[in-house]
């Protein structure tokens, strides 16, 4: 049957999006400029005003917004990274291309780190952790931040799913965003991303201006000067049209975000009475943590027979992720010797339902009348 509600939907495929971006892809090739140009050099500013982020700097994918991030901490070949099992593979795969070794942990049903795996899996090797803020929420900073200093740590976070994501800071009294709290915050722009654009794209942010120098000799080569490497450096570089395209949609992002919120509001409100019946877990934003839903996941030990009755009914949805990191096959060494019962728990539970800005409150309803149904008829 088609899918008549789809699980995500881009935003350059409204027609007045289609329009805009037109446009600003005239003025990238008239400038006849096409990597790293003003129109990245305009973003990166524009995009660490809106995180409140001192220094940032654009990048080729997300993956290397990981890399470049571990390696301007000094991580290296011999060092171990701490990484949730439940996690995307890129993850992992930015882990290993610094040289170091992804040491995988356990996650909690929340999805955020488990305290106690991250404590017994130090070693003297132990050089960095990776948080990911999995599907639009933060991990518990507070508690990361203070168990990576007390060892030591250098702290990524990878916010893949987490623009424009915050968490209150205590001591500061005030809202941080996503990125802004570790030693390095790692993004993707991805095209179904909350803030996407028409291909390939990352961004380190940090707040030090030094680190940003950094980063921005490891994207190209390792250049400080041309012609002259000063370290071993890569070819991971913004380019013009993903940059100009992303400051198209930056200024969208907020309302983009607002609209996820009052549909996860109304998959929440109408969802609960038949899910707890159901015994579904729905996602259950934090205190003190602002959700930006990238996904809207919910949890079933029926998990594949209600993937298969929604699509049958014309609603798309999806698994993330139906592996943790150490049931696959190139990563599965990394958890070698250990058990991952939560990571293991969620792997064969979650399913993400349509969310999207331009998901109307009627399609909504629509799915959570479906959803409804379905479990009525169990």
């Amino acid at each position: 049957m088609d899918i008549k509600i789809p699980l995500t939907k881009l935003w350059v495929h409204e027609p007045e999006a289609m329009g805009e971006a037109a446009l600003t892809l005239g003025r990238v090739l008239r400038s006849g400029k096409f990597v790293l140009g003003g129109e990245g050099e305009a973003f990166e500013r524009e995009f660490c005003r809106f995180l409140g982020a001192p220094s940032g700097v654009g990048v080729g994918s997300g993956t290397d917004a990981i890399t470049l991030a571990l390696l301007a901490g000094g991580i290296a070949e011999g060092d171990e990274v701490l990484v949730p099992d439940f996690a995307p593979g890129a993850t992992a795969s930015g882990v290993l291309a610094t040289g170091a070794t992804p040491v995988l942990v356990d996650v909690k049903l929340d999805f955020s780190l488990d305290l106690s795996g991250l404590q017994a899996a130090l070693t003297s090797r132990t050089r960095a952790i990776v948080v990911v803020h999995l599907f639009g929420s933060m991990d518990d900073m507070t508690t990361l931040l203070a168990f990576a200093r007390e060892n030591g740590l250098w702290v990524v976070e990878d916010c893949a799913h987490a623009h424009g994501a915050m968490s209150w800071s205590e001591p500061e009294q005030q809202w941080r965003m996503a990125g802004t709290l570790g030693d390095a915050g790692a993004f993707s722009f991805y095209p179904t991303k909350n803030l996407g654009g028409i291909g390939d794209g990352g961004f380190c942010c940090c707040a030090s201006p030094a680190i940003a120098e950094v980063l921005r000799e490891l994207r190209q080569y390792g250049w400080r000067e041309r012609d002259n490497s000063t370290r071993v450096g890569r070819n991971s570089r913004l380019d013009e049209i993903q940059a100009a395209i992303l400051r198209d949609a930056l200024p969208k992002l907020p309302f983009w975000n607002t609209r996820r919120q009052s549909l996860a509001a109304l998959y929440l409100e109408f969802l609960e009475p038949a899910a707890h019946r159901a015994g579904v877990t729905l996602p259950k934003p934090q205190t003190g943590r602002r959700h930006v839903f990238h996904q809207f996941v919910i949890r079933s030990r029926e998990r594949d027979a209600l993937a298969s009755q929604l699509a049958s009914r014309g609603v798309g949805c999806g698994i993330h992720y139906p592996r943790p990191l150490s049931q696959q096959t190139a990563y599965r060494r990394f958890g070698a010797n250990r058990s991952f019962p939560v990571s293991e728990q969620l792997a064969g539970e979650v399913l993400s339902l349509p969310m999207h800005p331009t998901l109307s409150v009627e399609a909504a309803l629509e799915v959570v009348s479906i959803l409804e149904a379905i479990w009525r008829n169990k």
